[in-house]
């Protein structure tokens, strides 16, 4: 398999935006993308391009691409969809490398005109050489390039890598990963991918020594047999996650008029995944789990898991939600059971099962005593710290901040004092304020390498893909 170079994609030296109105526009797409592109950092050069000239933000509005006096690498097209066959000729003239065509109006509308108007551009660009990223995409961000098409997503340069064929949806990963602590090496919202598609991102993204986790939205595909074959090829790189829609009857249209893509039926993407290698999630939220299960979790060498933390009420839950994912809660030995009431002063009001609740644990050496003994047990191969923050809600303010202070201090603590894999459920049912509280505090473990979940069911769903794709791994199954 040839993989395709495309490393001029994310870190152009020249940008030329075409369809840059005045500021007294009221939508004006160019103008977000320049502006995007300013207040993010790019450091290269940016030409705005409209026929009627001028200034914006400070820079000079030239009038054709001809005009401008230096090369110009990479084009982003906000012009009416008419107008995009005629961009692309310029743009061979210029030496244009490649064309982001977020215009829409194309394939996706279902009518002729549309349909024929993309095929013009594709034909027409690949007589010239030039490659084109979309139509009706958002495009590339990639904090290294200094690329974006939202100035509030990260600066920070991370390992994980997505393909998305929806704009919308690209927005919604990078701002719940940027949230939740992850940063991602490249993004690429591609849209119909008439030219450059889902094959070709995954091809290069397997190869690319910026990106470490793979990710993807996937609504269909063009080509199944070479999409699964890049598939199987990059999971046995690096971890492969996809979200993959349209598996019902009404999804699957809703996925052809959004980009124009081949869905499939539910049985049979989910067979082809996992044959693949793939990991498969069904929501954004539920890719973030995942990818941070890879980033910061060290392999289990089971799916037998201790639950430990505060909440009595919520361990029954989680109880109940790891058993219907297959994970088994082991029970304590006598051995253990003994050395845990011999820790504690009373054990009245104490229950030492699994999960258990330590919530009056009297000091913190008895907190990390249970910790270590509970985690020793030979039948189990990870452990899942819980904090319920609706118990906070009967403390005053100050009250409230010592010991969600204390607890988050008593977490991170833990880990270079256990030898299992830990990971962090902080979960809320109540106010905005404690799930506020709980996205804060998980940002803080993330950052000290915990992998953080926000709510009962994803974590055990997430827990129980990444124990059975290690599963996979130890046993020579790499698809």
């Amino acid at each position: 398999m040839e993989v395709p170079d495309l490393d001029y994609l994310f870190q152009p030296e020249s940008i030329a935006v075409a369809g840059v109105k005045n500021a007294d526009s009221s939508f004006n797409p160019g103008l977000m993308f320049l502006e995007a592109l300013k207040d993010f950092g790019y450091s290269g050069r940016l030409y705005p391009l409209n026929p009627r000239g001028g200034e914006v933000k400070g820079l000079k509005v030239y009038k054709a691409l001809r005009d401008i006096p230096d090369r110009v690498d990479y084009v982003i097209s906000a012009v009416p969809a008419k107008n995009a066959p005629r961009l692309v000729d310029n743009a061979a003239a210029k030496g244009v490398k490649v064309i982001h065509f977020f215009t829409s109006g194309f394939s996706e509308t279902g009518n002729t005109e549309g349909t024929q108007l993309q095929e013009e551009i594709v034909r027409k660009a690949r007589e010239v050489g030039v490659r084109i990223i979309g139509p009706n995409c958002l495009g590339v961000y990639c904090p290294k390039g200094g690329m974006t098409f939202n100035a509030d997503a990260s600066k920070e340069s991370g390992s994980v890598g997505m393909i998305s064929q929806s704009g919308g949806n690209a927005s919604h990963a990078i701002a719940e990963g940027n949230s939740r602590g992850v940063r991602f090496s490249k993004v690429i919202s591609m849209g119909n991918g008439v030219d450059l598609n889902e094959s070709d991102f995954l091809e290069y993204l397997a190869h690319d020594n910026d990106t470490e986790i793979i990710t993807a939205y996937i609504e269909g595909v063009k080509d199944g047999p070479r999409f699964l074959r890049a598939v199987k090829a990059a999971a046995k790189i690096k971890p492969v996650i996809i979200l993959k829609v349209g598996l019902s009857e009404v999804g699957a249209d809703v996925a052809v008029s959004h980009t124009t893509a081949l869905a499939g039926s539910t049985q049979v993407w989910e067979g082809l995944l996992r044959q693949a290698g793939a990991v498969q999630v069904h929501s954004i939220e539920e890719m973030i789990d995942m990818t941070l299960a890879f980033l910061h979790m060290s392999p289990p060498a089971g799916g037998n898991a201790v639950i430990a933390g505060i909440g009595g009420g919520a361990s029954v839950i989680l109880a109940d939600e790891f058993s219907r994912e297959g994970l088994s809660l082991p029970r304590f030995s006598r051995k253990t059971l003994e050395q845990l009431m011999g820790l504690y002063s009373s054990d009245a009001g104490r229950i030492f099962k699994n999960p258990i609740d330590i919530n009056n644990f009297e000091s913190p050496d008895t907190f990390l005593k249970t910790i270590q003994l509970i985690e020793a047990e030979k039948t189990v191969d990870f452990l899942v710290l819980h904090v319920a923050f609706d118990h906070f809600g009967l403390m005053n303010e100050e009250i409230k901040d010592f010991a969600i202070g204390f607890y988050q201090s008593l977490i991170i603590d833990i880990k270079n004092k256990v030898n299992k894999p830990v990971a962090v459920l902080l979960h809320s049912f109540a106010s905005d304020k404690t799930k506020k509280m709980a996205r804060e505090i998980g940002d803080t473990l993330t950052r000290e390498g915990f992998p953080v979940f926000l709510s009962i069911r994803n974590a055990a769903a997430a827990l129980k893909r990444y124990v059975q794709y290690r599963k996979r791994l130890q046993s020579g199954d790499t698809a």
